[in-house]
């Protein structure tokens, strides 16, 4: 996570057997990886204004996400598909 949030920003990331609170921005988190994960997220809501990015990165693949202004969101999240991650 990473960018400008003024009011701040609420971070939960995670797979979906955990869902643990970030601390704010910037922000790198390196979770091990569970055999089991079906998937893993990064997950921020803007409080109020900002810019913001976001990502998550397993097994060398990476999805992106982006929030600008109010209370939107940013989201990132790969999932386990059985061939890799996507």
């Amino acid at each position: 996570m990473w960018g400008d949030a003024p009011s701040g920003v609420d971070i939960i990331y995670g797979s979906e057997t955990e869902n643990l609170e970030g601390p704010g921005l910037p922000m790198t988190k390196t979770l091990p990886l569970k055999e089991d994960a079906g998937w893993y997220m990064v997950n921020a809501q803007l409080l109020g204004g900002g810019d913001i990015h976001c990502s998550v990165t397993v097994d060398g693949e990476t999805r992106t996400a982006h929030a600008r202004g109010g209370y939107n969101v940013c989201n990132a999240q790969l999932s386990d598909t059985g061939f890799g991650w996507d």
